[in-house]
């Protein structure tokens, strides 16, 4: 059984008609993409986009289960290590694409205003946590950051201090009115700032230059 991207977009999108049918975590704005997929050793990496849930996946090239690990249950989780950092990975199964990983960056979705913001979002998440210069030795699971700091579960590490030494006062205006996703997307950001979810902050402070840091 090879991968094929279009496979696994019908596969989520009867996924979406029969077992998540009125479910309440369904972003009615979205549909079912597969962004960047491409090999990464005997595998497929790429980015899942559905109504309910944005996830990073593998996919043997072909699915006899050796590619993903010699213990293929569903459920058991596993590290592996990209050029950002450790990012873990749940083993999962469907009949009709076998057996893959999958490592939640984003759920429910309804954040995503449109399909368009959202597939902004897995093109620059991709590109994150391909660039080694994101890699953040303080985080053991960066994926679970995103998360944690998209929903205010732990604070975004806030700039202090400018590169000349001056502190920087805080500004933050509580009451600001809160942007949408995609315009906050628009805003110059590093590819740090994204991968520990500053993109995604609304009082966030001005971006530093991952070239500086």
């Amino acid at each position: 059984m090879g991968f094929s991207v279009i496979k696994l977009e019908q596969t989520f999108r009867e996924i979406q008609k029969t077992r998540m049918k009125a479910m309440p975590v369904i972003n009615k704005q979205l549909d079912v993409k597969a962004i960047g997929f491409q090999e990464w050793g005997n595998n497929q990496l790429g980015i899942l986009i559905t109504p309910w849930f944005m996830n990073l996946m593998m996919i043997p090239n072909e699915n006899n289960g050796t590619a993903i690990g010699a213990s293929n249950k569903t459920g058991k989780t596993q590290q592996v290590i990209f050029p950002s950092g450790v990012y873990e990975f749940v083993t999962g199964f469907e009949k009709e694409i076998g057996y893959y990983l999958s490592c939640s960056l984003f759920s429910p979705m309804f954040e995503f205003e449109n399909q368009e913001a959202a597939e902004l979002t897995a093109t620059e998440a991709l590109k994150a946590i391909m660039n080694e210069e994101n890699i953040d030795t303080s985080s053991q699971n960066p994926a679970n950051d995103i998360e944690k700091m998209w929903n205010d579960e732990i604070p975004t590490p806030a700039k202090t201090h400018d590169f000349d030494g001056s502190k920087i006062e805080d500004k933050v205006e509580k009451t600001k009115p809160r942007k949408k996703l995609s315009e906050r997307l628009e805003q110059p950001t590093s590819r740090r700032d994204f991968l520990r979810g500053r993109a995604f902050r609304e009082n966030s402070v001005k971006p530093i230059d991952s070239n500086q840091i």
